[in-house]
């Protein structure tokens, strides 16, 4: 499932908050991208560093995307939650090709070959 947001694809993202734990982080961002509230399984499946740098005070830095793949129960329906975004299920396949603007080729071909 992947997110269309201006002109760019994406996997449903986002950032910590302050005193926020990676697994509370995940699903606050679930439901904050797609409306997903709880998910019924989770696993860590890759740590990647962002392509895209952002300055940092003077300095140039990326940021570290920590992924996981979730299953979602059947009562809860994934939708864009954020206005003129486009949610898209695509095979893998699809989704690497639509995600490699963004990040690096060893994340797009972990993608690919998800099963």
């Amino acid at each position: 499932m992947l997110l269309k947001n201006k002109d760019y694809w994406d996997i449903p993202v986002g950032r910590m908050d302050q005193g926020e734990d990676i697994e509370a982080a995940l699903l606050r961002e679930l439901n904050e991208e797609i409306g997903v509230d709880r998910v019924v399984g989770k696993q860590l499946w890759n740590v990647v560093r962002a392509v895209k740098q952002l300055s940092y005070g003077n300095m140039m830095t990326s940021l570290m995307l920590i992924v996981y793949r979730v299953r979602l129960p059947a009562d809860q329906i994934p939708h864009s939650c954020e206005p003129g975004a486009v949610l898209n299920w695509v095979s893998y396949e699809e989704a690497a090709n639509r995600l490699k603007n963004k990040y690096p080729d060893s994340f797009c071909q972990a993608v690919a070959y998800l099963s």
